[in-house]
């Protein structure tokens, strides 16, 4: 990433500069993900998901679009790079939805070197993903001002992400602290971004953080939140007023073709 692309990237956040220690870190990731939102819409409409830089760059920074994991830590992993820090990739297991089966490692982060202590650091997971980098090997809970958060040894030398609800410890996702190429990377992208089972294809998922909690969209309802505590919640009807709801509250402009603006909509799931 150039100088020029860099100083457009931290525009984007809302950042005029940024260090490569742990302050920095904390503030890239809560800066990111609070003004660039999560979003599978390219998935739903059937388009190609790129990884390339400059295709990534293209659609997250200069058109303001939003990306889902592959996409929006591919570009984040590069404006760390560039700004300092020492990283690598990780794939993970998601557990979110408490799945019957092991879930396939389908989800993208990255692991970043400081100080001799291992963080793991994400702006693509949505949902009740951490706020700030986690220490993979400190279990010490950290509060994210949504609520506490933690790293815990999981089987088979895996780390699991954990948030805490009113009841209990809730699994996110579970990764190994291992080197993966860019054949896994992108085996994995096309699996989420093609196959019928993923749930990319099967929902039209929007969200970002504000300073309070997160807004979102998940298929036509637009969900509110303080924390983890729903707000309110209101069905969009698709077409304009979906259009409009998105423009509106994560400053997204499609630029779909009418064929794709139909199947975006054809689904009311």
């Amino acid at each position: 990433m150039n100088d020029s692309e860099l100083t457009e990237y931290l525009s984007r956040i809302h950042l005029d500069d940024c260090h490569p220690n742990f302050d920095g870190l904390k503030s890239l990731q809560e800066h990111q993900m609070e003004h660039i939102p999560f979003e599978n819409l390219d998935v739903v409409v059937g388009r190609k998901i790129v990884l390339s830089h400059k295709h990534l760059f293209r659609k997250i920074i200069t058109q303001k679009r939003g990306g889902y994991c592959f996409e929006l830590n591919i570009l984040y992993a590069e404006l760390l790079s560039s700004i300092g820090f020492s990283l690598k990739p990780v794939l993970a297991r998601v557990w979110l939805s408490n799945p019957k089966k092991t879930p396939p490692r389908n989800h993208l982060a990255h692991l970043v070197e400081l100080d001799g202590k291992t963080f793991i650091t994400d702006v693509g997971f949505a949902g009740l993903v951490t706020r700030v980098p986690l220490d993979i090997n400190n279990p010490t809970p950290v509060n994210d001002t949504d609520g506490m958060v933690r790293v815990i040894p999981f089987e088979d030398d895996q780390f699991m992400i954990q948030r805490q609800n009113e009841t209990d410890w809730v699994n996110l996702y579970s990764f190994e602290n291992v080197a993966i190429s860019e054949e896994d990377i992108e085996i994995s992208n096309y699996y989420m971004s093609t196959h019928p089972n993923s749930h990319l294809i099967q929902h039209k998922c929007i969200g970002k953080n504000t300073r309070e909690g997160r807004v979102g969209v998940f298929n036509n309802k637009l969900t509110t939140r303080s924390k983890l505590n729903s707000l309110h919640s209101r069905r969009v009807e698709y077409g304009d007023s979906w259009l409009e709801t998105i423009k509106k509250e994560f400053s997204i402009e499609l630029d779909f073709s009418v064929e794709e603006l139909n199947r975006l909509f054809e689904r009311e799931g």
